[in-house]
């Protein structure tokens, strides 16, 4: 397992390699002239000059990468091309609101989508297996930005209640936190937990026919025992691929929800960045959505190997 886990941690480093690698390059190829993108055509010649001169834009391509790289791999991102703001201080300053966000999203994508299918599964046919079915298809079909406008308009016209302004912190203001988080987060993993919902009831109605869970209902144990201890343990590799895949779409989601919100996270930060071609933002965040999603499939490899004792790694 061991030995496992060092290949994967080093496969993560070189795809973050390739990762900055390619993304640099690919930066570099957008049209338009970065110098006059910043600093506007009613700069002068010589800020112009400054301007290149100070993020060594004059460098060949190969050159700019292999500096940025070496600053880089001791935690000096650069600076800011508008603000001119470290970028690495930024970025842990923003972090807190985007990774509470995905936690909250993923622990309710999960907690309803396992749940409400297992529950489905159980009681296939029953009016309530229908109702879960009903409110995955509804799940599926509503757009996450649309319900988290319509969070922040029909509250306010009924009763007239906002969520607080700006990010609190949950140990500063936890009721704040609350009010302003939980609701939207809610909303955000209502399409993930819809489609979540229906692959956990498709897997366990697989798993659940099988030849060994009437072997172990034969001998003698509960249908509770049954269910938990055979049918969830053997229907979960599936849904947990699902569940690994969902982080991506949450970070995606997360910079809906910031702009929606007005949150001052990474991924609005992330979003203005590219608008306004500010290319440090953009490489430290790509590195770190990257690095989230690679070390979760990591994870979840790991954790085929405690559900099924058929998985083995070496």
């Amino acid at each position: 397992m061991s030995n496992y886990i060092i290949r994967r941690v080093s496969l993560i480093l070189l795809n973050l390699v390739l990762v900055s690698f390619f993304l640099f390059f690919a930066l570099r190829l957008v049209p338009g002239d970065l110098t006059l993108t910043i600093l506007t055509e009613s700069s002068t010649a010589e800020q112009r000059a400054q301007f290149r001169a100070e993020n060594n834009l004059n460098d060949a391509w190969p050159i700019q990468y292999i500096k940025w790289a070496g600053r880089a791999i001791q935690g000096d991102f650069g600076k800011s091309f508008r603000s001119n703001l470290g970028v690495a201080s930024e970025f842990k300053s923003r972090l807190p609101v985007t990774l509470e966000i995905v936690v909250l999203s993923f622990t309710f994508t999960s907690i309803i989508g396992v749940t409400g299918g297992i529950m489905a599964a159980v009681r296939q046919d029953s009016a309530w297996d229908w109702g879960v079915r009903m409110i995955a298809i509804f799940g599926i079909s509503i757009p996450s930005f649309l319900l988290l406008t319509l969070l922040l308009i029909l509250p306010s016209r009924w009763f007239g209640y906002a969520p607080p302004f700006g990010a609190t912190r949950i140990l500063e203001a936890p009721w704040d936190n609350i009010r302003l988080f939980v609701p939207p987060t809610l909303m955000l993993a209502i399409g993930g937990s819809a489609t979540l919902l229906r692959l956990t009831r498709t897997a366990m109605l697989d798993v659940m026919r099988q030849d060994y869970l009437r072997t172990a209902r034969s001998k003698g144990l509960t249908e509770r025992a049954v269910v938990i201890k055979h049918a969830v343990r053997n229907a979960m590799p599936p849904v947990l691929t699902f569940m690994g895949l969902q982080i991506g779409f949450l970070l995606g989601g997360s910079i809906i929800l910031e702009s929606v919100m007005g949150l001052p996270g990474l991924g609005t930060w992330a979003l203005q960045a590219i608008q306004s071609k500010d290319f440090p933002i953009v490489m430290i965040f790509a590195l770190y959505a990257a690095t989230m999603i690679m070390s979760i499939s990591l994870l979840i490899d790991l954790l085929y190997a405690v559900i099924d004792p058929r998985i083995r790694y070496s």
